[in-house]
């Protein structure tokens, strides 16, 4: 079972990272993009559907150390594509705010909304 605190925190942190960069590099532009929005809403459902899909890939990321490090690569990439493709930045923290309100809704005993589309598959 995924520690949501811990996700919690980790998406938090990049986030952070991802919007105070992002904004002093590029401006607010590619933050509030239409396509920047729907892309990282839409990256992290599939991401979200593809963790609840297969045991082998959740099971992989509860190993040691791979939450953090998979953080710290995203920031990493994302920053440094601030100067060439900036929307992606603005997609990059979009998905981060769709997953931490997955994770708000699980945390409020709500459940996960995307484990309904992985129920709804298996039928």
């Amino acid at each position: 079972m995924a520690d949501a605190r811990r996700d919690g925190a980790l998406a938090l942190a990049a986030f952070a990272v991802l919007v105070t960069t992002g904004v002093r590099g590029v401006g607010v532009a590619p933050f509030v993009r239409p396509v920047a929005v729907a892309a990282g809403i839409g990256a992290a459902v599939a991401l979200e559907w593809c963790f609840l899909a297969s045991s082998t890939l959740a099971a992989g990321w509860e190993r040691r150390g791979v939450p953090l490090a998979t953080a710290g690569v995203f920031v990493v990439a994302a920053a440094a594509l601030i100067s060439h493709v900036p929307w992606l930045v603005g997609a990059a923290a979009w998905g981060l705010v769709a997953y931490l309100c997955l994770l708000g809704c699980i945390r409020l005993g709500w459940g996960n909304p995307v484990a309904r589309l992985v129920a709804s598959d298996r039928r």
